[in-house]
């Protein structure tokens, strides 16, 4: 033990640590370096964000308001792509093998038994009888049966290779009136049966999987992340929206809010000199059309900056138009369409098989009644 930490030093350890540490710092200091700060539009998405983290705090109050409509399909939307996954988990079942014939313990033992004399999981030799059934019966030797209705089959064909075994070694055949003989052919009736049941739902799994959860999976993994993609563009356009905005009115408010100081200012040092002078009445008239023509004169260029209103603008557009976006296309997903389409092939396939099911049973069922003997 002691030689295996021989080679373990302290110092090395520090080392290694501070070496990592140096190389994130590294890391960080270039991406951030890479950033430029001086692109206007690099500068709204970082104020964007910013204010997202005020609204998420609550410290802002003046936020743009979607439609009613977007808003209803954002809740639409939301609640078709939960139920969407939802069936996705059930319908993912067609695709495990055995999901209606979950292993046996008490089977699996009895089959490990009889095959086990003759080989491990189903690697038996065969007689020559049995490489003329050949791929016949692939599917019902297997070990472990994939379905409830292979296991049915699976049972009857060895019950009726037991009674064919028995009349085999009989020193004379059986008669066709014969119980045992009726009995063969009973079990091997239902083995065709359930083994052609097996087929027809194995081919139903396979059909659900490639036309149904897969179609399924695209609509969660594509259009739904469209959708995704566009709420969340709308959401930026109103983020960089409001925050131009915000800071606009800021502008404006500071500009108010000098201009008035100024105002206040020039007041106070004009009255002195009125009562150091008395002017003319008409002159006095004759100056309050030019004084007020100096304020208005003094206020235009203050109200609002040209190039802030064209961003706002080109932003207020944006935001617009990534809206009607958005709702277009929620509203193509949530009209149901689609889904519907999805659910009516799922339906089918269904169909499909269990009608097989009722042809398969009706036709064994007309052959175990033929074999009935007649007690007259």
């Amino acid at each position: 033990m002691s030689g295996y930490f021989s080679n373990f030093s302290l110092n090395k350890l520090t080392d290694s640590i501070a070496n990592a540490a140096q190389k994130t710092q590294d890391t960080l200091s270039s991406a951030v370096a890479n950033v430029n700060l001086n692109d206007p539009q690099t500068r709204l998405s970082f104020k964007a964000r910013t204010r997202y983290l005020k609204e998420t705090l609550g410290a802002v109050d003046e936020i743009s308001k979607l439609p009613e409509q977007y808003i209803l399909l954002e809740k639409k939307s939301d609640a078709l792509e939960k139920t969407c996954k939802r069936m996705l988990v059930v319908s993912q079942t067609f695709e495990v093998e055995g999901y209606d014939y979950p292993p046996n313990l008490s089977e699996s033992f009895s089959d490990w038994w009889s095959t086990g004399k003759d080989g491990w999981f189903g690697g038996s030799k065969k007689s020559s009888d049995d490489d003329v059934k050949g791929k016949e019966n692939d599917q019902i030797d297997t070990f472990m049966p994939r379905s409830f209705s292979q296991a049915i089959s699976k049972a009857s064909h060895e019950c009726g290779e037991i009674y064919e075994h028995a009349q085999n070694c009989e020193k004379k055949p059986l008669d066709d009136d014969d119980d045992e003989i009726n009995l063969v052919k009973m079990f091997n009736t239902l083995s065709i049966c359930y083994k052609n049941i097996d087929e027809g739902k194995d081919e139903m799994d396979r059909s659900i999987a490639r036309e149904f959860n897969k179609q399924l999976e695209k609509l969660i993994n594509e259009d739904f992340k469209e959708i995704h993609v566009l709420r969340n563009k709308v959401e930026n356009s109103r983020l960089k929206f409001d925050t131009i905005r915000y800071e606009m009115r800021l502008k404006e408010k500071e500009q108010t809010n000098a201009q008035v100081s100024e105002e206040s200012r020039n007041g106070t040092d004009t009255e002195p000199n009125a009562n150091k002078e008395d002017k003319p009445a008409d002159a006095v008239e004759s100056a309050e059309p030019a004084s007020n023509g100096t304020k208005a004169a003094s206020r235009e260029p203050l109200v609002q900056n040209p190039e802030d209103n064209k961003l706002l603008e080109q932003l207020e557009d944006e935001f617009v138009s990534n809206t009607s976006e958005a709702v277009e296309t929620m509203g193509s997903i949530t009209e149901g369409t689609e889904i519907l389409s999805l659910m009516k092939v799922f339906q089918n396939l269904q169909l499909v098989y269990y009608r097989q099911c009722v042809q398969e049973t009706e036709a064994s069922l007309k052959t175990l009644n033929g074999l009935e003997i007649d007690e007259s």
